[in-house]
């Protein structure tokens, strides 16, 4: 049980930085333009409906800039969520990790997985017969 467990909070993490990516991908494709606002929309302005257009927070003021920072902390977010998420600090990090991807513009959804695998990640406990530390 404990197994999986640990699976399916690696997973959820795992996915949380890949849909991160993907906001990253969307916002370094509108270039290097100011926002207008801290409400933005990943893909841009030729999409229809909010939802559709990958909607994201950022507080960064370039549209590239925040893109780069997005996949950058998408993929530490994947990685520590693949490899450090059962150390004793993991989920505390991933926790912090998946808040500060909300500030740079990774979505709303990537970050809520992230809490929800940070989360997951407090109960766990690593696979007997490994260190943790």
């Amino acid at each position: 049980m404990a197994r999986a467990a640990i699976v399916v909070t690696k997973a959820i993490g795992i996915f949380a930085g890949l849909l991160g990516v993907v906001h990253g991908y969307y916002e370094t494709q509108q270039g290097s333009v100011a926002p207008s606002g801290i409400i933005i929309t990943a893909i841009g302005n030729g999409c229809q409906g909010f939802n559709n257009c990958l909607p994201a927070m950022t507080v960064v003021p370039n549209f590239y800039t925040s893109g780069v920072l997005t996949i950058i902390l998408s993929l530490i977010v994947l990685g520590w969520s693949a490899v450090r998420i059962v150390r004793p600090r993991g989920p505390l990090v991933l926790a912090i990790l998946s808040i500060i991807l909300l500030l740079v513009g990774g979505g709303f959804l990537p970050p809520i997985l992230g809490l929800v695998a940070a989360g997951l990640g407090t109960r766990l406990r690593p696979p007997s017969g490994t260190m943790s530390g």
